[in-house]
């Protein structure tokens, strides 16, 4: 019988987070400047501390340093991005969760509330069967223009429950991996939830649930 497997992304099957590490990657390359990198930066500590929600969080990202910026020259600088940093940020004990998930054949997929054009090439590079990242609209000069979903949480869950009406899978045939208690309703629709280098708040749900810890 079929089963899934389905990743969380940074801090899950990578040790950092990407998007934060793309804005220094743009910065380095300057197409962003010193004080947006610091806003990136200060929005992140305010997340941290739960000063902002998730949602606040991608917006004002969004809007001080994506809006407006081409998706062709992302995508490209994302392939340079990668290619020094990927390597170097893989978590592997994680990562050997997914190598073992498919030589079972399960079906493997990453969610990330990380920006598409970074998520979808790491996804190939894992080669799972399906990705889901925040998406976002273009202009018709190809520039973005607004965060058309964000893949946060709920929408993680609720793509997991789609998966498992598409499959005719019940929980117990689900493995679901995070690292952030920010993605509890993700890995409440799993029926073997594992959470991988935990926030604090993460942390004490499983060990009250008695969840895996890697």
């Amino acid at each position: 019988m079929l089963k899934l497997a389905v990743f969380d992304l940074d801090k899950t099957l990578l040790t950092s987070n990407s998007s934060y590490a793309f804005c220094k990657h743009l910065y380095k390359h300057r197409i962003i400047s010193l004080y947006q990198l610091l806003c990136s930066v200060s929005y992140k500590i305010r997340h941290e501390l739960s000063l902002l929600s998730i949602e606040e969080l991608h917006h004002k990202v969004f809007n001080k340093i994506l809006v407006g910026r081409s998706l062709a020259t992302l995508k490209k600088h994302a392939t340079l991005f990668l290619e020094a940093y990927l390597f170097s940020s893989l978590y592997l004990p994680t990562l050997k969760e997914l190598f073992k998930a498919q030589e079972r054949g399960d079906y493997t997929v990453i969610l990330s509330n990380s920006p598409d054009f970074l998520v979808e090439p790491v996804a190939h590079f894992f080669q799972v069967d399906e990705w889901g990242a925040t998406k976002y609209a273009v202009d018709k000069d190809g520039r973005l223009c607004k965060i058309a979903k964000l893949m946060e949480g709920r929408n993680k869950a609720a793509y997991l429950s789609e998966l498992a009406l598409r499959f005719q899978l019940s929980k117990e045939d689900i493995t679901a991996y995070s690292d952030s208690y920010h993605d509890l309703p993700f890995l409440l629709e799993a029926g073997c939830p594992v959470v991988v280098n935990p926030d604090r708040k993460l942390l004490k749900v499983a060990r009250l649930r008695k969840w895996s810890v890697i």
